[in-house]
């Protein structure tokens, strides 16, 4: 399974020289991502790119993207990127949420905006449709019966709107989306799912790509996530029932070896995030390397 890190376009010095697919959002690297492809090529870094296309950001900030800027900029940069996203539509307002009937306009716009772009791209075959949370299945029914002029299927669609959903949210779409596809004309189409660094639910599911920005959020907060869940190992988090000072002796030692494994010691780690951002990337990259999609029920996890 590909792991693509989100958030790659704030931290350049770190992860053009570790391991692991790099996830950029369109809203965010703008008119510096030539320096971006200039780095990559002068790093000779063998490196997957994705480009998210930023529309729920620039949704939350109220700037919408122009379409046509950003299929002349993936058309641009075609050659370097692997995947991307399509603009697609968010229903309602942040604050004041959605109702039922804007999350069905949200939804065909989105398919419309996927119509609209996918004759207009040099890359056509790495333009991702993506389907939603929430949304109609009849929308992802209809993309997956869909075909080109030449008789061909979408190749590769996303499942989006997982962020910040319950575990068990979560899952009832994945088995809803994965039955949908099983039972359609297009059994074979390869899904990645947006945000999700779940290994319980990537080996669950045949997911063929998925990112997230927990690499950095975990580390910017002082922790470090292991085989055995997330270690607390800054000073300031050292109250924590999860500290690593709170752990028994021979689970200290553990601990300790882990990321000694990955090139690292405790106090390096206690006191430079980029360290722990560093250890993440080589961490994960080796987990997703090493994910197998296991059929059969699907067991409930709470995390």
């Amino acid at each position: 399974m590909d792991l693509y890190f989100a958030g790659s376009e704030a931290f350049t010095d770190i992860v053009f020289d570790e391991p692991g697919n790099i996830l950029m959002s369109y809203f965010y690297v703008g008119q510096k991502f030539s320096k971006f492809i200039e780095l990559l090529e002068n790093k000779k870094a063998n490196k997957k790119l994705f480009i998210d296309s930023g529309a729920f950001t620039a949704w939350t900030k109220q700037k919408p993207i122009d379409v046509e800027e950003y299929i002349n900029f993936i058309n641009t940069y075609s050659e370097h990127i692997e995947l991307y996203g399509q603009i697609d539509v968010i229903p309602g307002d942040i604050i004041k949420g959605h109702t039922a009937e804007q999350v069905e306009e949200a939804a065909a716009a989105t398919w419309e905006n996927y119509l609209y772009m996918r004759p207009r791209m040099k890359k056509p075959e790495g333009l991702l449709y993506t389907f939603h949370v929430g949304e109609p299945y009849r929308y992802l029914e209809q993309a997956l019966e869909w075909r080109d002029d030449n008789g061909q299927p979408i190749p590769y669609i996303a499942l989006g709107g997982m962020v910040g959903k319950p575990m068990p949210t979560k899952k009832s779409f994945l088995d809803s989306c994965f039955s949908i596809i099983k039972k359609s004309s297009n059994p074979k189409v390869k899904v990645h799912a947006f945000g999700m660094t779940s290994f319980s639910l990537l080996e669950a599911y045949p997911i063929t790509s998925a990112d997230s920005t927990s690499w950095i959020m975990t580390g910017a907060n002082g922790n470090i996530t292991t085989d055995v869940g997330i270690i607390a190992i800054s000073e300031k988090a050292k109250r924590l029932p999860e500290h690593y000072s709170h752990l028994c002796p021979s689970h200290q030692d553990a601990f300790e070896k882990t990321i000694s494994k990955y090139g690292f010691t405790l106090d390096e780690l206690q006191v430079d995030y980029k360290a722990r951002l560093k250890y993440h990337l080589r961490y994960l990259s080796e987990k997703a390397s090493n994910i197998k999609y296991i059929p059969g029920p699907k067991r409930l996890s709470l995390f």
